[in-house]
């Protein structure tokens, strides 16, 4: 009687950050932007954290892939913009607007802009971006919206139950092949968070 092998896949992951330890902040930090159900904010994600307000921001990242168009983006899934977000290319000054988010493709979204955003192709790296005005010249400076200065110390789902906050870490060594999104180099300070020297990336 001949022998048969089954194979079973279990889900898992690369572990975020370093045997599993940080240190977290007190408290929780109430999320300035909006997700929409289902959104699962990962360990490690850089986080903007206010400590006057207790409130923090996803720092939102995404490489741009093949096949797309300048007016529709294809990113890889697990990022977390949503519609409305203004996104801005690394090292450009021109911002784009999401209008809606395709997310039918097992393999990647497709970020609908507004307009085309001219120039953009495959391997550019897009932010969260954001106008500032200032002066009394009133200038206009586009650029990308937040810096992060902590990460996130653990998962959070977001299922409209509940009062949503995220839990911050302030120390952590962080696995840089777990990242679903690129880090900025002007984020970073040789192998730390510029903003937070405690928190640190390695690749192994």
């Amino acid at each position: 009687m001949a022998i048969e092998f089954k194979t079973q896949q279990i889900p898992g992951r690369f572990p975020e950050i370093w045997r599993g330890e940080c240190k977290m902040l007190p408290g929780g930090f109430k999320p300035v932007q909006e997700f929409p159900n289902g959104t699962v904010v990962r360990r490690a994600t850089p986080l903007y954290v206010d400590f006057d307000a207790m409130t923090a921001a996803v720092c939102k990242t995404a490489t741009v892939l093949n096949g797309g168009t300048t007016k529709e983006v294809r990113v890889p899934k697990g990022h977390y913009f949503v519609n409305g977000d203004k996104i801005i290319k690394h090292g450009a000054d021109a911002l784009g607007e999401i209008d809606t988010i395709d997310r039918s493709n097992d393999a990647y979204d497709i970020l609908k802009l507004k307009a085309a955003y001219t120039g953009i192709k495959a391997d550019d790296v897009i932010a969260e971006g954001i106008a500032d005005t200032e002066g009394e010249a009133a200038t206009t400076t586009n650029r990308v919206r937040y810096t992060p200065n902590n990460i996130n110390g653990e998962d959070k789902e977001f299922t409209g139950r509940g009062l949503p906050t995220l839990d911050a870490a302030y120390e952590a060594v962080v696995l840089v092949p777990s990242l679903l999104f690129p880090m900025l180099p002007e984020w970073l300070t040789g192998i730390a968070l510029k903003n937070n020297p405690n928190i640190i990336y390695i690749k192994q």
